[in-house]
């Protein structure tokens, strides 16, 4: 999970570890691996966490742009929250 700002400055960057066991990392198109998502990893957070993070510089008046936005957010489960 990656957020800039509209000059291309990192604003948040994590990796967000699912809840269920994953049974293939698709490593070829994510470049993620079981190495990366390894527990005691401080770049990784859980769903809840990553929330949290971003509802904390995200809200309704936030403007966000992105290509498929409307999915990231609904994997997110933040868009009912931050669309209100």
């Amino acid at each position: 999970m990656t957020v800039v700002g509209i000059d291309g400055r990192l604003v948040y960057e994590t990796i967000i570890r699912p809840d269920d066991t994953i049974i293939d990392y698709n490593t070829r198109f994510s470049g993620v691996t079981a190495r990366d998502l390894k527990r005691g990893n401080n770049s990784v957070k859980s769903l809840k966490d990553v929330q949290n993070d971003l509802l904390g510089f995200i809200n309704a008046n936030t403007i966000l742009i992105g290509h498929g936005l409307e999915n990231d957010l609904r994997a997110l489960k933040v868009n009912e929250i931050v669309f209100i």
